[in-house]
């Protein structure tokens, strides 16, 4: 898809406008993931400013909804195709789109999931971290 994705620099600021503001974010709903990967990715982007990594972000969707939450390239080094998922257990359901596009990649890249599990583990060549490790690791 061509259209822009938007991060305001608080995720406050895009509840406030959506008039959910004082709703509760309860984990394992779509509003907690939602917030959830909204904040990592400014985390990257804060990071990305902060150290003047002079990376560049950028999401993909296709005409079918597959979707990759954060692409991440890195000067001299391989593209981080990244799903970001707020479960505390990350198994192999959540790797199908990263699977497809890492194949089809026209450049080296790595996919990761980036989540709340605390188990950092690889399945089927898919980097599975905790988002607070991932943000060490790659910035």
């Amino acid at each position: 898809r061509t259209a822009p994705k938007f991060y305001f620099f608080d995720s406050g600021v895009t509840r406030a406008l959506a008039g959910t503001l004082r709703v509760e974010l309860v984990p394992q709903t779509f509003a907690f993931g939602n917030a959830f990967e909204h904040w990592v990715i400014l985390e990257c982007f804060r990071f990305n400013e902060y150290k003047k990594l002079d990376y560049k972000f950028s999401y993909l969707m296709t005409k079918d909804n597959a979707e990759i939450d954060l692409i991440i390239q890195r000067p001299g080094e391989t593209d981080l195709l990244v799903e970001i998922k707020s479960t505390r257990f990350v198994t192999g359901e959540h790797l199908s789109p990263l699977r497809h596009f890492q194949k089809d990649w026209d450049r080296p890249c790595e996919a990761q999931v980036w989540s709340l599990d605390s188990a950092e583990k690889n399945i089927d060549g898919v980097a599975c971290l905790h988002w607070q490790t991932a943000l060490q690791r790659y910035f």
